[in-house]
């Protein structure tokens, strides 16, 4: 099975509680035991809260957290990540809610106009595109991208050519959670498999099934 639906902390938008690549998945510390990701996973707090898929992004090259990540959090994403090979950036910016800004996979990424500068996001190593997402300047919650596949907020449905020459895959448009069109909030997700939410209906989970290359 490649799918699960879970609630975490009485909430259906499991996305903010964590990220997930084709190489490790970091998600909150009590976030419910999952075996559709098949990587790695390190279970974590950023800045004292369960909000993982909201203050970070990455791809297999790069995991970016937020400047004012603690210490101790560091220590513990930098043993995890030590044999893995994943370079781990700090982004000192005026925004910190990284995960709603940046939408990326290992061939491309959309980065937010918000970002004063998004050299930082070098270390991806993929084309960078500073755009926003049918007017909504938080792109990392409006689309979710993968090594098969996307999931983009339903008003850029006209737009998906532009985000398949992007990320190199096809995609589509589409909601989460019984119509939320946020869809990063609702879904963590990589080439292995996805969990959103339980609000999430049966018409949904299969646009997301097609939509990230599972059909």
């Amino acid at each position: 099975m490649h799918l699960e639906q879970k609630h975490i902390h009485g909430e259906d938008f499991i996305g903010l509680f964590g990220i997930a690549t084709d190489k490790y998945a970091v998600i909150s510390e009590n976030f419910p035991e999952t075996k559709v990701l098949g990587v790695p996973t390190l279970n974590t707090h950023i800045y004292g809260t369960q909000l993982v898929g909201m203050f970070c992004a990455g791809n297999s090259s790069a995991f970016f957290v937020p400047y004012f990540v603690e210490d101790n959090e560091i220590k513990l994403i930098k043993k995890f990540f030590k044999d893995i090979d994943v370079e781990i950036v700090k982004v000192k910016d005026r925004v910190t809610a990284i995960g709603n800004l940046v939408a990326c996979n290992d061939f491309g990424a959309v980065i937010s106009p918000k970002f004063t500068d998004t050299s930082v996001f070098d270390a991806l190593g993929v084309e960078i595109v500073k755009a926003d997402i049918s007017g909504h300047e938080e792109v990392g919650a409006c689309c979710i991208a993968t090594n098969k596949g996307f999931l983009v907020h339903p008003e850029a449905e006209d737009d998906t050519g532009f985000f398949s020459g992007i990320f190199k895959v096809e995609g589509m448009a589409g909601s989460v959670n019984f119509g939320f069109p946020f869809v990063k909030s609702g879904l963590i997700a990589n080439s292995n498999g996805y969990i959103t939410g339980r609000r999430t209906t049966g018409i949904e989970l299969g646009r997301i099934d097609d939509a990230l290359g599972f059909f």
